[in-house]
């Protein structure tokens, strides 16, 4: 049985989150969310890819999409 310390609990790791520029929302930052890109500080695209996809295919620039969403937002 192994004795826990009660005065030094385990800290749990915190986990790392970027806002889409786009939506506004919370993901976590990791590449399933985020498009990788070097000369960004985090290497991660600014845009979630689900919006960044629909934004290329629709052919919008990204404050279209930011109207858009916030629209439905509202």
């Amino acid at each position: 049985m192994k004795f826990i310390n009660p005065l030094k609990p385990k800290i749990m790791g915190i986990l790392k989150r970027k806002t889409c520029s786009i939506s506004g929302k919370r993901f976590k930052a990791n590449s399933e969310n985020f498009y990788a890109n070097a000369s960004a500080s985090d290497g991660l695209h600014p845009y979630h890819k689900s919006f960044d996809n629909f934004r290329r295919s629709t052919g919008a620039n990204v404050a279209q999409c930011r109207k858009l969403v916030n629209l439905i937002n509202a």
